[in-house]
């Protein structure tokens, strides 16, 4: 299922990153929902389509990327991001084998903490897939490879061009996770055990009122730029005034800050840092660069020198400020995203149905439903749940008695150094020490 208003927002006004994901249903015959989704310019969920399935296998995954292949066509620069789900990885690559295929930082972030119990060599690894230069990059992975060998190479055999935004063949547009389709799979959370009519009548009045608010709310806006981006601008805007800039000619500039300098063109709209052309979107050093070509050459204009000379080069260059932001980002796009209204299919029995549909039979799926009630929240994995250890030697919290890093206790030793909450106390004389199995040995021994 897939509308009108939502394929042409996406063709014209959206970046071409989608993400895919499945969730289970929870009705009478069961069944997998498939979403697609994508994001605005005002990081706002932008759903795409849906699909009904038996399962989560290799024909499921491949009716529903057939089915969004002819709705969306064809797509330049196209990226897709799921988690790392054996089908979606087959199917997806038969069907858009030239889209670019990338996976989910957050979902590897969560099987790196899993697998080896390592929170710190999963934030590096956060940090290497956020990286916008090969030498941050090159950083991180070398802090990560001396830090545990093992989790770099795991790191390294996943490929680094599908969770690396560096090595990433397109623009991903700082789209690292996969969140757009979680927070479909969380609107639905109550409504996936309704029949699949009901639920799909659900979600089209669902994404009819989206779409009204926030056109309304976009209308409201007082900025050229999404409410999202022109906060981001506003966090760019402030590093500008510690910078330095130098001009190099008409649109060449030399940045320095924090003893650093980077090179910026604004014609070519590129930067060293690879934010500028990577997301399409002015980095700090761009900004610093532009405000000193306002400032510099303005002032030359109010002194009425070289004014016929400054005005001929800005337009012959055609150096609108406005066009250094990708048309992703600004607010009259957004406007024309939710411009199409979702008109209503009406009642069943006013509908016209060819008669070739109207003869097929289409039978309830074979399942076999599980015993028990079907549970409305996901079950909590062992990376989520927040649990601290604490030494059974020293009482010290953050590790346990393997990984202790103190000597060992003997009883030649230093004594114990535990604090009255972590040591053993009895439930029958309640004092500190010893236990109530070892309570009687106790007594024999001080007599």
């Amino acid at each position: 299922m897939s509308l009108g208003a939502s394929l042409k927002g996406l063709q014209r006004c959206m970046r071409p990153v989608i993400v895919i994901d499945g969730t289970h249903l929870n009705g009478r015959f069961g069944g997998t929902m498939f979403v697609a989704t994508a994001q605005d310019g005002n990081e706002q969920v932008y759903p795409i389509a849906f699909g009904y399935g038996d399962l989560e296998n290799n024909l499921s995954w491949e009716w529903f990327l057939n089915c969004l292949k002819g709705a969306l066509g064809h797509l330049d620069d196209l990226v897709f991001i799921y988690d790392r789900h054996a089908s979606i990885e087959v199917e997806i690559s038969k069907v858009f084998p030239y889209a670019t295929h990338t996976i989910c930082c957050w979902h590897f972030y969560e099987n790196i903490k899993k697998r080896y119990h390592r929170k710190d060599v999963a934030a590096i690894m956060d940090k290497a897939a956020r990286a916008y230069t090969e030498l941050q990059y090159n950083r991180h992975m070398e802090e990560l490879r001396n830090l545990h060998p093992n989790a770099y190479e795991y790191i390294i055999d996943a490929g680094p061009h599908k969770w690396s935004h560096v090595h990433c063949s397109d623009r991903r547009y700082r789209v690292m996770i996969k969140n757009a389709a979680e927070c479909i799979n969380s609107c639905l959370k109550f409504t996936r055990q309704l029949p699949m009519l009901t639920l799909a009548e659900f979600i089209r009045n669902m994404i009819q009122r989206w779409f009204h608010d926030c056109h309304r709310a976009t209308q409201s806006m007082h900025h050229q730029l999404t409410n999202a981006t022109h906060l981001v601008i506003l966090k760019r805007v402030d590093n500008c005034n510690f910078m330095t800039v130098n001009p190099v000619d008409w649109n060449i500039f030399s940045v320095k800050w924090a003893g650093k300098q980077w090179t910026v063109d604004l014609a070519r709209k590129t930067s060293i840092c690879n934010k500028f052309q990577m997301d399409l979107l002015p980095c700090s050093h761009a900004l610093a660069a532009a405000r000193y070509f306002i400032q510099f050459y303005l002032r030359l204009i109010l002194l009425k020198r070289e004014s016929y000379r400054f005005q001929c080069f800005y337009r012959d260059r055609n150096m609108d400020f406005t066009s250094l932001y990708a048309d992703y980002y600004k607010r009259q796009t957004l406007i024309d995203a939710y411009s199409v209204p979702i008109i209503p299919v009406g009642h069943p029995s006013i509908w016209i149905v060819p008669s070739d549909i109207a003869e097929r039979v289409v039978l309830n799926p074979s399942s076999r439903r599980q015993a028990g009630h079907p549970r409305a929240s996901h079950r909590i994995s062992f990376s989520e749940r927040t649990t601290t250890q604490n030494c059974r030697r020293y009482g010290q919290p953050g590790h346990n008695s393997r990984r202790c890093s103190n000597p060992a206790l003997t009883n030649e030793g230093p004594s114990r150094v535990i604090s009255e909450e972590y040591r053993q106390k009895c439930s029958i004389c309640h004092t500190v020490g010893h236990n109530r199995q070892t309570f009687l040995t106790r007594d024999s021994t001080m007599e």
